[in-house]
């Protein structure tokens, strides 16, 4: 269907572990590109790399970054030599601007543009759209299983760049047409996105949309456990809830933001934290935390010991976990965040495999995207804090829940009663709900 579009663009907006990169690869080949550009998160390129040999594809597989070999690969690029070329996303938007404005970078018109996680260029003002938008190709594809992102209004830019002739070139003028709206005093023309008015019916209308949902031979248990908060994380966290003020061992934190109150608050059902002397938040190994001491005992009792993959939305915190787990002896556990090199991913992630480790602590938004084979090593997933981005959580759930998976997944989250968890959890359910209408054309058991 893809291959016979006469657009020359699809939407490939299947779910998690349904094949989109081996489908991805088979357009190309059954289009005979001789160039092909890829943007995607770097954390997928190994994955391509490996889909295009093993489905067959002779040529050349580059990686354009900032190194030496990088470098020389953007050359062969901006001359047009035959071969596929992969360039990150963030990437990607930088070099396509220079001082405020666009390079000419790529202005070049490879046979076939890929662009995974196409989610990522759902907000029309961002660089990366802006920078999509001067990409042509013979062919283009998009990919994502959630390509509107956390709100439907993402599905303008996301779709203009497929079909810049089709899609209404007015913003405004789309969101009239399709888009249910609220009156919001601080939203542009008073009017605030809140989903789509008919669900379904804008991804019906589009030339070439495709959504094949991976039917897994295993099942989901999910389960929740309920922590009480110790009675200096309860203090914090009811005296940032009242007054955005707390007292830490004398020093008083002050916030200032609503949204720094948000991230204050899951700090404190995470963990009892400290601030340095430069005023940031940070975690002592030893910290008070009821969340770590659920940990051992969901591990221990209802995981069996297994291998497990521990998710969190704090990296600070990730380091606790890791050292805490080291220190009890149950087992090794390793970070993995942004601090963490994509080369030490992947040693950590082949010791996951082959069992030299036991547990990933990972920050759910550095893990979400692009990271395969963590089904082969665990079924286990524990959730100390999920990310506010509904899409980010669905995806780190996938690295295990996939395609590949033979046995029962076990996905488990620690919920600190009386706080903003069991809040984060309820909404992002509904709005999932919601997504899964107009994604599935309102077609919703």
């Amino acid at each position: 269907m893809m291959v016979a579009e006469p657009t020359l663009a699809a939407l490939n907006g299947s779910t998690m572990g349904s094949g989109k990169t081996l489908k991805a690869v088979e357009v190309v080949k059954r289009l005979q590109a001789n160039t092909v550009l890829i943007i995607a998160p770097l954390g997928t390129r190994l994955g391509w790399k490996v889909t295009f040999e093993r489905q067959g594809c002779s040529l050349p597989f580059r990686f354009i970054n900032s190194t030496k070999d990088g470098k020389i690969a953007m050359e062969d690029w901006l001359q047009q030599k035959p071969g596929i070329y992969f360039v990150g996303t963030e990437y990607f938007a930088r070099v396509g601007w220079y001082q405020g404005s666009r390079t000419k970078v790529w202005t070049r018109t490879p046979d076939v543009a890929l662009f995974d996680e196409a989610h990522r260029a759902q907000n029309r003002n961002s660089q990366t759209f802006k920078t999509l938008k001067q990409l042509k190709a013979g062919f283009k594809l998009s990919m994502s299983g959630t390509p509107t992102g956390n709100s439907f209004q993402g599905a303008w830019a996301v779709t203009k760049w497929l079909w810049p002739d089709l899609i209404d070139p007015s913003y405004h003028a789309w969101v009239s047409e399709w888009c249910k709206t609220e009156y919001d005093h601080f939203a542009p023309g008073s009017k605030k996105v809140v989903g789509e008015k008919n669900p379904g019916e804008f991804f019906a209308s589009l030339p070439c949309y495709v959504r094949i949902e991976s039917e897994l031979d295993v099942e989901l248990f999910e389960d929740q456990v309920y922590v009480e908060l110790g009675s200096k994380q309860r203090k914090a966290y009811d005296d940032l809830e009242k007054s955005m003020i707390t007292w830490v061992e004398g020093n008083p934190l002050i916030v200032e933001f609503p949204i720094t109150l948000r991230a204050r608050l899951r700090q404190a059902t995470l963990g009892m934290f400290s601030v340095d002397t430069e005023g940031a938040v940070t975690f002592d190994n030893d910290c008070q935390s009821a969340k770590i001491d659920a940990m051992f005992s969901v591990l221990q009792n209802d995981f069996d010991n297994e291998p497990t993959l521990i998710l969190t939305d704090s990296q600070k915190f990730a380091s606790v976990v890791v050292d805490r787990i080291n220190t009890a002896g149950i087992g090794k556990a390793m970070e993995w965040s942004g601090k963490v090199s994509q080369s030490k991913r992947e040693e950590i992630k082949n010791d996951f495999i082959t069992h030299s480790i036991d547990y990933v602590v990972a920050v759910t938004s550095s893990i979400a995207e692009g990271v395969d084979l963590i089904q082969t090593a665990t079924r286990n997933i524990l959730w100390l804090s999920r990310s506010d981005n509904r899409i980010i959580n669905e995806q780190a759930l996938a690295r295990v829940f996939r395609r590949g998976q033979t046995r029962q997944v076990r996905s488990t989250e620690i919920i600190a009663v009386d706080t903003y968890d069991s809040g984060v959890l309820s909404s992002q359910v509904q709005k999932a709900i919601e997504m899964n209408k107009t994604l599935k054309g309102g077609l919703v058991d």
